[in-house]
């Protein structure tokens, strides 16, 4: 009698072990009744995640994953109840990764199952832009950026004096390593700009924008006198000069922040004396003005250009002294002027 006893005993636990490990139906099922999906994309020091919630108790997850960079590592999560949510962290470096998983999975009825998946995960760090003035060519038409994730694209947008929109330019980078130096261009869109926009994307679709302005300054100034014929700038004169120079220094500290802004010094004469004297001389002027900021420590680029008798503020005949027309005018700019009415050459002379 005992020993009958015992051996029904051992039969029920038999069969309750064989249905403890059935199989689930399908993967398919399998995938439905976790109610898997992803946090697919993160930034900073987030994770990715699996996500699950399951449609009835589950006992444990276990993850095998195979990522594309060759990387193997494993995850899993305890028990979760019924309509609960349970994230399963997976550590990854920053970038798009490919992972081919492998799910083991036992629920709190004792069923268990397997699913094999392929999905993909994006990691950024916190998005950062770094363009710095000399990477800026305004005249080659050309700006050089990094940014700290892997890019994806840049838009720049060029915009004229009038707020409409001149030109869009895009540029894709396929996904180029973090801190890889990354070019924009962009053919000539007119004398009319007034500002340009460029964003630039990572690949998670994060971007970070800057406005570069302004191209263009004219500084207001008192006209230097020189006399008559000579090019050499007077002590009286000097007090002109210092006033300009604060307000060459103002404007370099409101907008010479992420362009390399340059002084423009263009001379003129009226029409008394040679055309070719008064080309000496305007360009002797400007080029005596342009020194004397030098070397009262005014450190960016500076360069000039005389323009002569050919330019004439208040139209005069030939041999007629007119203060109007012996001046100077002074332009801060990040390229240099285009050739116009005022300014009929670009034979600009670095100091």
């Amino acid at each position: 009698m005992r020993t009958k006893t015992r051996a029904t005993i051992l039969m029920f636990v038999t069969l309750f072990a064989g249905l403890a490990y059935a199989p689930f139906a399908s993967a398919t099922g399998l995938q439905a009744r976790l109610g898997i999906t992803f946090v697919a994309l993160v930034s900073g020091d987030q994770k990715p995640a699996i996500v699950l919630v399951p449609s009835e108790a589950v006992r444990s997850v276990a993850v095998k994953l195979d990522r594309s960079d060759g990387t193997k590592s494993a995850v899993r999560s305890g028990a979760i109840a019924a309509g609960a949510e349970a994230r399963i962290a997976i550590a990854q470096p920053v970038g798009q990764f490919a992972y081919k998983a492998h799910f083991d999975v036992v629920l709190a009825s004792g069923e268990t199952g397997t699913l094999d998946m392929d999905f993909s995960l994006t990691r950024v760090d916190k998005l950062k832009l770094d363009l710095v003035p000399a990477d800026v060519d305004l005249d080659g038409r050309t700006l050089s950026f990094k940014i700290n994730n892997p890019a994806a694209k840049a838009t720049l947008e060029i915009y004229g004096q009038d707020g409409q929109k001149l030109k869009t330019i895009e540029s894709a980078y396929q996904g180029a390593q973090g801190g890889t130096s990354l070019t924009i261009a962009w053919s000539d869109p007119g004398p009319d700009v007034l500002y340009l926009d460029l964003k630039v994307y990572d690949i998670a679709g994060f971007w970070k924008g800057v406005r570069l302005t302004p191209f263009h300054i004219d500084i207001p100034h008192d006209e230097v006198e020189f006399e008559s014929g000579k090019s050499e700038i007077r002590v009286g004169e000097e007090p002109k000069l210092k006033k300009t120079l604060s307000l060459i220094r103002d404007a370099l500290a409101k907008h010479g922040q992420l362009l390399e802004l340059r002084l423009y010094i263009a001379g003129y004469t009226d029409t008394v004396g040679s055309k070719g004297s008064n080309d000496l001389l305007s360009n002797n002027r400007a080029r005596s003005i342009a020194a004397w900021y030098r070397n009262n420590g005014l450190k960016i680029p500076i360069f000039s250009q005389g323009f002569g008798e050919t330019v004439l503020a208040k139209p005069t005949p030939d041999e007629t002294p007119e203060a109007a027309n012996r001046r100077a005018v002074y332009i801060l700019s990040s390229q240099a002027p285009m050739t116009s009415k005022a300014m009929p050459q670009g034979a600009w002379k670095p100091l």
